[in-house]
C-alpha cells in the first residue's frame, strides 16, 4: 500500500502553475495507491483559488485523493477553497474520516479490511476535534490522521489512538544555514516537528517540508519533496 504525501504547494506569487505541473506528473509516476494533501494550496491572494486548488485535480491514483485545508486556505476564502475542492472532486476529511476498502474509498467498514482515513481541522484558523475525526471507528482498525499542522500531534487524546499522523505547515525551516538549525519553525513545538519522522506523544508524526515557498520566495539546504509511505501488513 503506497500512500504519496503532498503539502503546501503554496500557488501564488512565488510559485508558479507550471512547477505545480510538474509536481503533478511527478506525483502521477510514483504510481500511488493513494494521494494526501494536507493544506496550504493557495497563498496571498483570492485570485489564486481557483487555478491553484484546480491543478490538483490532474492527481491520479489508485483508490484517489484526500485532502485537508491549512491556515493559508482559509486566509485566501474558506468557502471558496472548498467549493473548489467539491469541484474538482477530492474529498476534505476536516474533522471527519472515510475508510479505504480493497473496494475503494467508502463511507463505511467492510469488515476488518480496511483502513479509517481521518482528518482534522486547521490549528490556526479551524477546529481540531480527533473526538469527530475518530468517533465510531472500530477498536482495533488501524487509522491514520491528516492535519496540517503538526502541533495537533500534542491534542491527541490517549483515549483516541492514532496510529500516524502525517503533516505540512514548517516546509522543513524553508531555509537552514550551514551549522545553524532552520531559521524558520513557525510552529509552538518548533524543532520537534520541523520535518521527516518525527515522535509525538501519542504516535508517529511524518511532517512534510512541502513543495511550495512561503514568507521568503527562497529555499536554502531544505529542498521541496514529495513523500512515498508503504505500509506493510504486520505478520
Amino acid at each position: 500500500m503506497k500512500i504519496i504525501h503532498v503539502s503546501d504547494t503554496h500557488y501564488g506569487p512565488y510559485t508558479s502553475l507550471s512547477y505545480l505541473e510538474k509536481v503533478v506528473k511527478k506525483v502521477n509516476a510514483l504510481k500511488g495507491d493513494l494521494v494526501v494533501l494536507t493544506g496550504d494550496y493557495v497563498h496571498r491572494t483570492r485570485r489564486s483559488v481557483e487555478p491553484g486548488i484546480g491543478v490538483l485535480s490532474g492527481l491520479r491514483a489508485r483508490y484517489g485523493v484526500l485532502a485537508v485545508l491549512g491556515n493559508h486556505d482559509h486566509w485566501e476564502g474558506t468557502e471558496l477553497c472548498r467549493t473548489m475542492f467539491h469541484r474538482i472532486k477530492i474529498p476534505l476529511l476536516d474533522n471527519r474520516h472515510v475508510y479505504l476498502t480493497p473496494e475503494g474509498i467508502r463511507n463505511s467498514p467492510q469488515c476488518d479490511r480496511s483502513i479509517c482515513l481521518a482528518g482534522v481541522g486547521d490549528l490556526w484558523e479551524d477546529e481540531v476535534s480527533f473526538k469527530k475525526a475518530l468517533e465510531g471507528i472500530p477498536p482495533a482498525m488501524p487509522r491514520i490522521v491528516l492535519s496540517h499542522n503538526p502541533d495537533t500531534a500534542e491534542m491527541i487524546d490517549q483515549t483516541q489512538r492514532v496510529d500516524l499522523l502525517i503533516a505540512g505547515h514548517t516546509h522543513g525551516g524553508q531555509v537552514k544555514l550551514p551549522l545553524y538549525e532552520s531559521m524558520f519553525a513557525p510552529t509552538q513545538f518548533g524543532h520537534t516537528y520541523l520535518g521527516g519522522l518525527c515522535e509525538g506523544p501519542e504516535c508517529i508524526v511524518l511532517v512534510s517540508r512541502g513543495v511550495g515557498l512561503a514568507g521568503v520566495p527562497v529555499r536554502f539546504f531544505v529542498p521541496p519533496e514529495i513523500a512515498v509511505i508503504t505500509l506493510k501488513e504486520r505478520k
